[in-house]
């Protein structure tokens, strides 16, 4: 199960530092005195899974026994929800969907 740990933890790091990049706050869009900034939500999913095995899984099952199995799999979305926009001395918040 060690390996399993450590499977897992990796994809999280790997995951994180994904998800961290433009999350939040995106870089700001400019176009002379308007800047619109798209703020984000960061969504982080994770799963995953292992297991050992010793002896046949039924008495007729020849050739099958032992074993270890690990898997893992997981996803980011980075999704725009709102903008600020500031127009010279204006600022304002646009809600998006």
């Amino acid at each position: 199960m060690k390996h399993v740990t450590q499977l897992l933890n990796g994809l999280l790091d790997r995951l994180k530092a994904l998800g961290a990049r433009n999350a939040v706050v995106a870089p700001p869009i400019s176009l002379g005195e308007r800047h619109v900034v798209p703020l984000c939500e960061i969504s982080l999913g994770l799963g995953g899974g292992g297991g050992q095995g010793e002896g046949a899984p039924h008495e007729h099952a020849e050739g099958y026994g032992k074993g270890t199995l690990m898997g893992g799999g997981g996803g980011v979305r980075t999704a725009p929800i709102a903008v600020l926009i500031i127009d010279g001395d204006e600022v304002r918040v646009e809600a998006l969907g």
